[in-house]
């Protein structure tokens, strides 16, 4: 989840170079996209890799001997190289970044990639790991992109009154994600609790995706004024662009707390008992 992550701490991750010493990279990693992201055709796909060494990349500014490279091509290769420029800190670590063209996609069911920085001080190379600890090479899975515009409804369950993740305040809740749609892993869009008094658990928003987007998404849910991050790994479901609305069809918990879903009274009003309710009553 590119931006979003705590920063590892490098001591805790140190990867031991063969015949390394202090001069060495410490660590590399923290790659995005992971392994197995869906992009579509038509547009660039940024790859963000973070380095750390001792004493070198914990100021502002590229850290001194240090080069980053992407290579990018088929599983097994040939790989095309790519520089990959400095872009800032994150915590210790400086980070990088370069674009995989969009060209290299066109005719292509998926594509590999991976990350290297090479140290001048030692002549030393170290390759890092995806943020979902993957190792390389990592795959991109390119699909076809959405057909026609699709309101896409989210809905999440917040962790019930027993659970360790209780919050009887828990302020404003926005569901975030990769696409641009989803603020890109920004602020969030926030949610509604279309029946607080029936059940203030359960929030819901519909999102419009425009055609020509990925289907393939990623996303979680933030509380608290849209400020507290869920602890779970990143959710991921596919758009269904085969109609104009799409419902996921699941009611995501709060860091997938075990146990059933909040009443439901929103756009799964068929399958609640509310809905039941309004329906006598209409």
């Amino acid at each position: 989840m590119k931006k979003v992550l705590t920063c590892i701490v490098a001591a805790a991750v140190l990867m031991v170079l063969s015949g390394a010493s202090m001069a060495a990279v410490g660590w590399s990693g923290n790659i995005w996209p992971v392994h197995g992201t869906s992009v579509t055709e038509g547009a660039d796909v940024g790859v963000y890799y973070q380095v750390w060494k001792e004493g070198v990349t914990e100021g502002e500014g590229a850290g001194a001997g240090l080069a980053t490279t992407l290579f990018y091509g088929p599983n097994g290769g040939p790989y095309t190289s790519l520089a990959m420029g400095y872009i800032g800190e994150v915590g210790n670590n400086d980070e990088y970044s370069a674009n995989i063209p969009a060209l290299a996609l066109e005719g292509n069911s998926e594509l590999w990639f991976y990350c290297e920085v090479y140290d001048s001080t030692d002549a030393s190379t170290a390759q890092g790991q995806d943020q979902n600890s993957n190792d390389p090479p990592f795959v991109l899975n390119i699909t076809a992109s959405l057909g026609q515009d699709v309101m896409v409804y989210f809905r999440i369950c917040l962790a019930p009154d027993g659970d360790p993740d209780y919050d009887p305040t828990p302020g404003d809740v926005c569901v975030v994600g990769d696409a641009a749609e989803l603020t890109a892993w920004g602020a969030g869009v926030p949610m509604v609790q279309p029946c607080p008094g029936h059940s203030p658990l359960y929030y819901e928003v519909g999102i419009l995706f425009a055609a020509g987007g990925n289907p393939a998404i990623q996303y979680k849910y933030k509380k608290n004024d849209c400020v507290n991050w869920e602890s779970v790994g990143n959710r991921m479901d596919t758009i269904d662009d085969t109609g104009p609305t799409y419902i996921i069809p699941w009611v995501d918990h709060w860091n997938n707390y075990v146990g059933d879903d909040c009443p439901l009274c929103g756009i799964g009003t068929e399958e609640s008992t509310w809905g039941a309710i309004k329906k006598i009553h209409n």
